[in-house]
């Protein structure tokens, strides 16, 4: 689903990451674990398409991404920031959001935010209003919502407590059976018992383990 091949960026004459190439297939959960600093959130920004390439390319679906506005509407991104519009509410977030995806027949954001546990009242107050591990399960249930088939994750499960992140780790792997590319990167260990591929980035370069 995803190609990347010979990636490389530098930042200040350092080298981040040298020549990375790699496939990321349909129905799979691909996550990048390792020590902050060594490249894991540089390395999302490039696949993403919010960072501009400086070398290499990246093929999406079979198509060269060279669209960056078309690219990144049909993916999915939660971000480790959360990236929510703090004085709307976790409804509103969501139904933005997948109208500018263009998204087709979307349920209800209601049901979104129900599976990832904002019930009832949570729904209608304002972001800033909430905890950061409720904006954080937002987050998540408004890249579920995007109904896309490419899922990246920096850090989704942060903020959360034990229960919530089992219970996100449930939703992955719903999303993984049901034939989603799902591209994770945490410090999260307990994400290795879920994954198809667990890789790490060394020496500016991404290895599996």
């Amino acid at each position: 689903m995803l190609k990347i091949t010979d990636i490389s960026y530098s930042y200040k004459d350092e080298t981040i990451l040298q020549n990375v190439s790699q496939v990321f297939d349909a129905g799979k959960i691909h996550t990048i674990i390792g020590q902050s600093g060594v490249g894991k959130s540089t390395f999302l920004s490039l696949i993403s398409g919010l960072e501009f390439l400086q070398s290499g390319s990246i093929e999406f679906k079979g198509q060269s991404m060279t669209n960056l506005v078309s690219y990144r509407r049909q993916i999915s991104y939660i971000f480790q920031s959360l990236n929510l519009i703090p004085y709307l509410s976790p409804l509103e977030n969501i139904t933005i959001a997948t109208n500018i995806h263009k998204v087709k027949n979307p349920q209800s954001p209601s049901s979104y935010l129900n599976k990832v546990g904002i019930c009832g009242d949570i729904q209608h107050k304002k972001c800033h209003q909430l905890s950061g591990g409720q904006q954080q399960r937002v987050a998540i249930a408004r890249a579920l919502a995007l109904d896309s088939d490419l899922i990246i994750a920096d850090e989704p499960t942060g903020s959360l407590d034990l229960a919530n992140s089992e219970n996100v780790m449930t939703i992955f792997k719903d999303l993984r059976d049901a034939g989603k590319c799902i591209i994770i990167v945490s410090h999260d260990l307990t994400f290795k018992e879920i994954s198809d591929y667990v890789y790490t980035i060394k020496n500016g370069r991404l290895t599996l383990l």
